[in-house]
C-alpha cells in the first residue's frame, strides 16, 4: 500500500491562502503575514491579497519631537517589505476591537514589536485603526493608519496584557 503523504505538505499553503471570512480572520493574517525570522522577509504574498487594489497605508511617527505622516498606496507598501531581514520581526496584537456594519468594518489594534520574540519589552509599541471592505466573500483592509508609540505618552491597553499575543501561533 503506497501512502500519499504529499496532499499533507499543502495544508499549510492551502490555510494561509484562504479568504478571510472574517475581518478578524484578515487583522489575525495581517500581524501574521508581517513577522518574520531573521534571514526572511515578510509574506508579502498573504499581505498583497488581504490589501484592496486600491488600498492605503497611512503611518504617523515622531521625528527629533515632530510628528510625521506619511501615506503610501498598500501596493507599494507591501512591495517595500520584500527584503531579506538581517533580524527577526515579530507583531504581537495585544487589543483588538472591531466593529462591522453591513460590508464595512473597523478595527480599532494595539500591536507590540520585537526583534526577539521572547524579549519581556516590546522594541515598539503601535496603535491602528484598519478600515476594511467585504468583497464577494473575503473582507479587503482598504485602509491602514498606524502611530508608532511615543515613550512619554503610555498607549491605555484596554485590558490587553504586555507580551500576551491575542492570536499566538
Amino acid at each position: 500500500m503506497t501512502m500519499r503523504w504529499w496532499p499533507l505538505l499543502l495544508l499549510p499553503i492551502a490555510a494561509s491562502a484562504a479568504p478571510s471570512a472574517r475581518p478578524e480572520d484578515a487583522i489575525a493574517s495581517l500581524w501574521r503575514a508581517f513577522s518574520h525570522e531573521a534571514g526572511a522577509s515578510a509574506d508579502v504574498a498573504t499581505l498583497g491579497r488581504l490589501f484592496h487594489a486600491d488600498g492605503i497605508v497611512f503611518g504617523s511617527r515622531y521625528r527629533d519631537g515632530a510628528p510625521s505622516l506619511r501615506a503610501t498606496r498598500a501596493a507599494d507598501f507591501v512591495k517595500s517589505l520584500d527584503r531579506i531581514g538581517d533580524d527577526a520581526f515579530h507583531e504581537c496584537e495585544i487589543v483588538r476591537d472591531v466593529k462591522v456594519y453591513d460590508r464595512f468594518a473597523t478595527v480599532y489594534s494595539v500591536v507590540e514589536s520585537r526583534t526577539r520574540k521572547t524579549s519581556a519589552t516590546p522594541d515598539f509599541t503601535g496603535v491602528n485603526s484598519i478600515q476594511l471592505y467585504r468583497l464577494g466573500d473575503e473582507w479587503k483592509i482598504v485602509s491602514l493608519y498606524y502611530q508608532v508609540g511615543k515613550d512619554d505618552l503610555p498607549i491605555p491597553l484596554d485590558g490587553g496584557v504586555s507580551g500576551r499575543c491575542l492570536d499566538a501561533g
